[in-house]
């Protein structure tokens, strides 16, 4: 079987899920810097471009950001060097999604991160486009 794929278009705050049973597609929130352009440093607000995958799946939903739990309840972490601790994640503000508002990781509603994380596994490639 082939494996999944994950392309997030971030002009569109969009993530599209490509199974062998059809593609699924969902809204995202990207990195806050209002250029919109490929990630160049550490805290710059940015969502980085190119081909990743995911490394691990891991349980977030007690991981607290400036004392507030704000990942949701699972994190898709993505291999991207140089880069660290990006990756798919949910929120505590669904009414982001669909904006510029990370840091630099791509946030989805809950619902949508659990149905997203319940098809892929390690290794799944993710593309990320402008």
């Amino acid at each position: 079987m082939t494996l999944p794929r994950v392309t997030v278009r971030k002009s569109d705050y969009e993530l599209v899920l490509e199974t062998p049973g059809g593609e699924e597609r969902f809204r995202v929130a990207i990195g806050a810097n209002p250029d919109m352009r490929d990630k160049r440093a550490e805290g710059d607000c940015r969502t980085p471009e190119g081909e990743f995958e995911i490394v691990s799946i891991e349980d977030s939903s007690d991981w607290e950001h400036e004392g507030e739990r704000v990942y949701g309840p699972l994190f898709l972490r993505l291999s991207c060097p140089p880069w660290e601790g990006i990756g798919i994640h949910g929120t505590d503000r669904p009414d982001l999604v669909g904006t510029a508002s990370t840091r630099g990781c791509i946030r989805m509603r809950n619902d949508d991160l659990r149905r997203v994380a319940g098809r892929v596994s390690i290794g799944t490639r993710v593309r990320i486009l402008p």
